[in-house]
C-alpha cells in the first residue's frame, strides 16, 4: 500500500483539499493509504483520514453517514435547534391542525417520535425554523463531500424512509432511482 501524506494548515489549503476529494476517493487512489494531518478543522480531517482510508464502498458510506448525522446531532444540541411542539401540536400557525407538524404524513411518526435516523430529515426544516434559527444544510457538512454528486443529492432529498432503506439507496446512489422515489413520493402525498 503507497502511503501519501497530506498536511494542511492554513483555511486556503483546506478549500483546496476540498476540491481534489473527488480524486482522492476514486479508483486511482484504491491502493493508497492516507494520512492526513493540520492545524485547522483537525476533526473534520481525522474524519476525511478514516473514510479515505475505507476502501470498502458500504463501509465508508456507513461511517460517512453516521458522521454526518453525529455532526447535525452535536450542532443542533448545542444550539438548541429542534422542531418546537407543545401535545405534538407545532407552534407555527400553519401547521397548528396537523399533529407532529411537517412530518404528520411520515408512515414512521409515532405517538413518541420518530424512530429512524434519516439523514435528510434531520436536515429539514420548515419556513418557520429557518425564520426563528439558522439551521444547517447538506453544503454544510463536509464529510458529505466524500460521496458522489447523486448521493449527496440522496442525502439531502430522501426523507420519510428508514435509515436501512435510505443506506441501501445511498449504495445503489444513481440519479434514477432518485426520481422514481421521488416521483412516487408525489403521487403518495396527493392521494392523501
Amino acid at each position: 500500500m503507497i502511503k501519501k501524506e497530506i498536511i494542511i494548515n492554513t483555511e486556503e489549503e483546506y478549500a483546496k483539499f476540498k476540491k481534489k476529494l473527488w480524486l482522492y476517493r476514486s479508483w486511482l487512489y484504491c491502493f493508497v493509504s492516507f494520512n492526513i494531518s493540520g492545524k485547522v478543522r483537525e476533526k473534520e480531517l481525522k474524519d476525511f483520514e478514516t473514510a479515505l482510508n475505507i476502501k470498502n464502498d458500504k463501509k465508508r458510506t456507513r461511517f460517512i453517514y453516521d458522521r454526518a448525522c453525529k455532526f447535525i446531532d452535536e450542532y443542533n444540541d448545542a444550539h438548541c435547534i429542534c422542531c418546537e411542539y407543545h401535545d405534538s401540536i407545532c407552534e407555527d400557525p400553519k401547521h397548528q391542525k396537523m399533529k407532529n407538524g411537517c412530518c404528520w404524513y411520515c408512515h414512521l411518526q409515532t405517538n413518541t417520535g420518530c424512530p429512524s435516523r434519516n439523514l435528510a430529515c434531520k436536515l429539514f426544516f420548515c419556513d418557520h425554523m429557518w425564520e426563528k434559527h439558522h439551521p444547517l444544510t447538506a453544503k454544510d457538512i463536509d464529510i458529505l463531500l466524500m460521496f458522489s454528486p447523486s448521493r449527496r443529492a440522496i442525502a439531502r432529498e430522501n426523507t420519510f424512509v428508514t435509515e436501512e432503506t435510505f443506506l441501501r439507496q445511498l449504495d445503489i446512489g444513481s440519479y434514477g432511482l432518485m426520481c422514481i422515489y421521488s416521483i412516487t413520493k408525489l403521487f403518495r402525498f396527493k392521494n392523501l
